[in-house]
């Protein structure tokens, strides 16, 4: 069975997307190996601040080792054995478009298959999106090809299609204020295929890419089917029968 947790923003301390990645491991983290691949974040110019204080705020969820890597850093054979060292395999944001690539390119992307079923995955934006089969669909209607043609690649596809269904993450975050509710709702008929809009304090929990994800949050989320229509949000959740 998987074990995935696809996020939109990093794991806070004491929220209820850490309470989901405990969950997940099943042991304390100061007795849990983690990894990180950077892929994603390094082809994109400018300032790394942020990156650099997510990942001290990783590192400070206290796990037993906090390896550091990105697919192209070694020979497959090396990079392999680093991945399967670790008890949780975080894949970092960025571009989700070369991070996809980057698991292809290498070779590495059956093993990251194999890896889905052993290991437990955390993604953190682009880290989460690289597993619908919409991938490409997604980003032509959508209309997000300068970053491929910027990166030179030639093709759009995921690391692995295992989703029928889509991600978008980071819905209602300051630094991006054009996604709003009304945004999401203008995307979500394009598709077709549903789709999840998550703020930075929800994620979905997968442990079968066949079935529906769970949803965990402290925050703002809206699920789509594949006609568009709002099928899901936080606020019916909040009111829905127990």
């Amino acid at each position: 069975m998987m074990r995935m947790l696809l996020a939109s923003g990093p794991v806070r301390d004491e929220s209820a997307v850490h309470a989901a990645l405990l969950d997940l491991i099943g042991r304390p983290l100061g007795e849990t190996r983690s990894v990180v691949v950077l892929d994603a974040m390094l082809p994109l110019s400018g300032d790394k601040t942020t990156m650099l204080e997510h990942l001290r705020d990783f590192r400070d969820l206290g796990w037993a080792e906090c390896d550091i890597l990105t697919l192209q850093s070694g020979p497959p054979a090396l990079i392999e054995q680093r991945l399967r060292h670790a008890d949780v395999i975080f894949g970092y944001g960025g571009t989700n478009h070369w991070l996809a690539h980057a698991w292809r390119s290498t070779g590495l992307a059956a093993l990251l298959r194999e890896l889905l079923d052993e290991k437990v995955y955390l993604g953190l934006s682009a880290g989460s999106m690289i597993f619908s089969r919409h991938h490409e669909r997604a980003a032509r209607e959508f209309g997000d090809l300068d970053e491929p043609r910027m990166l030179g690649l030639d093709e759009i596809a995921p690391a692995l299609p295992l989703l029928d269904w889509y991600l978008a993450p980071h819905l209602g975050a300051d630094y991006f204020p054009h996604q709003t509710d009304a945004w999401a709702a203008g995307l979500a008929p394009r598709l077709g295929a549903p789709m999840w809009f998550l703020d930075d304090a929800s994620a979905l929990i997968v442990r079968d890419p066949d079935a529906e994800p769970e949803i965990v949050s402290d925050g703002h989320w809206l699920h789509f089917d594949a006609s568009g229509a709002l099928v899901g949000s936080d606020a019916s959740s909040r009111h829905a029968p127990r």
